[in-house]
């Protein structure tokens, strides 16, 4: 078994959530660790594992290809983390102006962020560094690069 640790704005294609493929073949969350040639990877920080669904064992790859799709998502708290957000702004009932621009999904009681659409919704390249915070603590426009999410939030990015 081979671990990786992600960076926070790398995105989850090709994994899969290890606690969703373990919820349905009702085996030990920590069975990964045992299987020989498998990849799992996890956040900086994080405790969520996810598995490469290429390196799963034979026995699980029917299962693996039934579980969701990660193309694309990252966990909310590495979004938080990557772009200096308060995790509050992703709870629907704050009434945070983000929440709606951002398509937020669960899976296994674990909430996930779709950082390469919120990426292509503001026609920004993936190897931009974003962070979010109030309009009034940007310097001027030439200085610094931002958009404007909602009458308080933008986006700045380099």
């Amino acid at each position: 078994m081979q671990m990786y640790l992600l960076s926070h704005n790398q995105f989850l294609d090709n994994f899969i959530l290890n606690k969703e493929l373990c919820t349905k073949a009702d085996i030990s969350s920590n069975s990964y660790r045992f299987w020989k040639d498998v990849i799992a990877a996890k956040y900086i920080g994080s405790r969520v594992v996810f598995l490469n669904k290429k390196t799963i064992l034979k026995k699980y790859k029917k299962l693996a290809s039934s579980c969701k799709e990660l193309n694309g998502l990252v966990t909310a708290s590495a979004f938080c983390k990557f772009t200096g957000l308060a995790p509050s702004h992703l709870i629907k009932s704050n009434n945070s102006k983000l929440y709606y621009k951002l398509e937020i999904i669960e899976i296994c009681r674990i909430k996930f962020v779709n950082l390469k659409k919120f990426y292509d919704d503001l026609k920004l390249d993936y190897s931009y560094q974003i962070y979010v915070e109030k309009c009034k603590y940007f310097g001027p426009s030439p200085l610094e690069k931002k958009i404007k999410l909602s009458s308080e939030l933008c986006l700045g990015y380099y």
